[in-house]
């Protein structure tokens, strides 16, 4: 019962950041053949740090360690505090403002250095855990294959927030953002450190 409790606490405080959801995630303006995105700095960090949650949580998981190895564990581990990084030096460029212009060098290196991480994490942790084979079952594993697409779901959105002439495809199931937020709140809250 305490656990129903705290995922509902979980998502309730977390509504508040669901609702930048709700706000487009880019612009793209053209004048001339100049091209300005705009992107929209609350989305950026609320999918990003959904996406370092879920992999951090996720990596400290036995079957996830194990079918990773070790040596993927580290790098994932490094990937995981290079993309804390470049989420701390997106928020530091971005300052106070509700939107940025990607066009900006340092916005558009910091948001750069994050599509790289999460490409990544995609690769090391995502695409392991989904691709699990179907005799791995438990409540667990079911979780972690739910929240892995959730944030197949965010990595994709934030790779169309700066290349809109191709729709990327994820990993997993689609999900509206503001739910695979939500799914990745609760794995994280129930089986987080």
């Amino acid at each position: 019962m305490n656990l129903m409790l705290s995922r509902r606490c979980v998502l309730r405080m977390g509504a508040g950041t669901l609702m930048a959801d709700m706000l487009a995630g880019c612009t793209l303006t053209r004048a001339g053949k100049v091209t300005t995105i705009t992107l929209n700095v609350a989305e950026v960090t609320d999918y990003g740090n959904a996406i370092l949650s879920f992999a951090s949580t996720a990596i400290s998981l036995s079957f996830v360690t194990a079918a990773m190895g070790p040596a993927n564990v580290a790098l994932a581990s490094t990937v995981i505090a290079a993309l804390k990084e470049a989420l701390d030096a997106f928020k530091t460029a971005a300052g106070s403002s509700t939107s940025v212009s990607y066009d900006s060098t340092s916005i558009h290196t910091a948001f750069d250095s994050i599509l790289s991480d999460i490409e990544q994490i995609n690769t090391l942790v995502i695409a392991v855990i989904t691709g699990m084979a179907s005799d791995l079952s438990g409540t667990v594993v079911s979780e972690a294959k739910t929240a892995a697409n959730a944030a197949s779901t965010l990595i994709s959105l934030l790779k169309a927030m700066v290349d809109m002439t191709t729709r990327r495809m994820a990993v997993g199931t689609t999900l509206p953002a503001q739910e695979a937020i939500g799914r990745i709140t609760v794995f994280v809250a129930t089986h987080g450190a």
